[in-house]
């Protein structure tokens, strides 16, 4: 999802008349439209799809009434936020606050982006509060957009929404987390086969959800900013429309345990997108990630995908930035979320 535009007043500009409510699923189409307006004028790469805004809507424990805003144009979504508060606190016992939002390019420098971030934080706390009363420090979250190209000139307007950046700085946000898109060419350079034992490689069936789920919050306890996703949203992630589950790939211990997983989408077509990789802690160093990973790209091009892509925490623990290096991953951008820690929220 794109950052949200924060840009001061620009008293040049004279302001359409708007008005401001609740998302519904009616807007699907007019915020897919909107979406892809930003996409467009930020340079993102990342056009949206109406299905994928759909499962957005109604994403368990949204409440559309209350965590959610649309700055209407007559017929036009120009502007919009949503709130997600986590229901699990993270790995370091803090409330996850994230903020989603995004403003037409024809309508910024008016102040309505910083309208949506004012409501959004006030929501987020208050929902914050509701969804955990014990103390707990909390943290919101925003995405801060692509990071220019490092060839651009200096003069060159930012793409990819960094402008944001500033003003999300100057309102006590700070750049917390870098994350690395890579993608490859496919077929590619063959990969060599790694040695299994009785680890058996395949396509995930309908009935291994739960304990892919259950390998992947073991997976990821020890990741950055990572709290434990429910059933009900890891369905939403396992069925959604560009999930291509013959494409993902799980690895199965003899007892029926999934050490490691990829899962697959087709967000592009023709890309393969592992949206998830990751091995069980006790499984570590035993070339299962290389294996699941492997066994996709392998499926995707025999399926007539082009390219593969990802995108990998530049700071990850696990070192994986040198495992897509190593199985012929290039870096193509680097993408930034900021954070605002807000403290207890009592």
């Amino acid at each position: 999802m794109t950052s949200i535009d924060t840009s001061p007043t620009d008293p040049a500009l004279t302001r359409t008349a708007l008005t401001r409510t609740a998302l519904t699923l009616e807007d699907a189409s007019a915020l897919t439209a909107l979406l892809n307006r930003i996409d467009a004028a930020d340079q993102l790469g990342e056009p949206a799809e109406e299905p994928s805004i759909r499962e957005l809507l109604t994403m368990p424990g949204l409440d559309l009434e209350r965590d959610t805003v649309a700055v209407r144009a007559d017929e036009q979504i120009t502007g919009f936020t949503v709130v997600d508060v986590h229901t699990s606190l993270d790995r370091d016992g803090r409330v996850r606050c994230q903020l989603m939002g995004g403003v037409d390019p024809a309508h910024r420098r008016q102040g309505v982006g910083a309208e949506l971030l004012d409501w959004a934080e006030e929501r987020a706390a208050q929902l914050a509060a509701e969804r955990h009363p014990a103390e707990s420090d909390a943290i919101f979250r925003v995405s801060g957009g692509r990071d220019p190209d490092v060839d651009a000139r200096e003069d060159a307007p930012l793409t990819g929404g960094a402008d944001v950046r500033p003003l999300l700085e100057a309102r006590g946000y700070r750049r917390a987390r870098s994350w690395l898109v890579m993608n490859r060419e496919l077929p590619g350079a063959p990969l060599p086969e790694i040695e299994r034992d009785q680890v058996r490689v395949i396509a995930p069936a309908a009935d291994d959800a739960e304990a892919t789920r259950l390998a992947h919050l073991a997976a990821f306890a020890d990741h950055w900013g990572s709290a434990p996703v429910s059933p009900e949203r890891w369905s939403i992630w396992w069925s959604s429309h560009t999930a291509r589950r013959e494409l993902s790939s799980i690895a199965l211990a003899a007892d029926g345990t999934v050490l490691a997983y990829v899962i697959a989408a087709e967000d592009k077509p023709g890309v393969l997108h592992i949206a998830l990789v990751g091995t069980r802690p006790e499984a570590r160093g035993k070339g299962l990630a290389r294996a699941v990973i492997a066994r996709s790209l392998a499926a995707a091009a025999e399926a007539g995908y082009a390219t593969a892509e990802l995108e990998v925490d530049a700071e990850s623990l696990t070192g994986a930035t040198r495992l897509y290096d190593a199985l012929g991953f290039g870096r193509d951008a680097v993408y930034a979320t900021f954070e605002k820690p807000v403290g207890r929220l009592v």
